[in-house]
């Protein structure tokens, strides 16, 4: 499963994409530095942050974000 083609059109600040990222469990929220990927599953009031890796093209669990990439811009790309 490959995510589909990450809209760039808009940039957000790292606060704001996660925050939309935590609203709508389909929302895929991508570092502009690095170029991953993240999304947050949520399960039963537990939160699960997962990144998306290209290896093995799909999900994986995932514990942090790199600080680098907290301080740069943000894509939004509704799944």
């Amino acid at each position: 499963m490959d995510i589909k083609k990450i809209n760039k059109t808009i940039e957000y600040t790292f606060l704001e994409a996660w925050e939309k990222s935590i609203d709508d469990e389909n929302v895929v929220i991508t570092s502009k530095s690095s170029g991953d990927s993240y999304k947050i599953d949520i399960l039963e009031k537990k939160n699960k942050l997962k990144f998306y890796n290209p290896t093995i093209s799909g999900w994986q669990s995932c514990t942090y974000v790199l600080p680098e990439e907290i301080f740069n811009g943000w894509y939004v790309t509704t799944e």
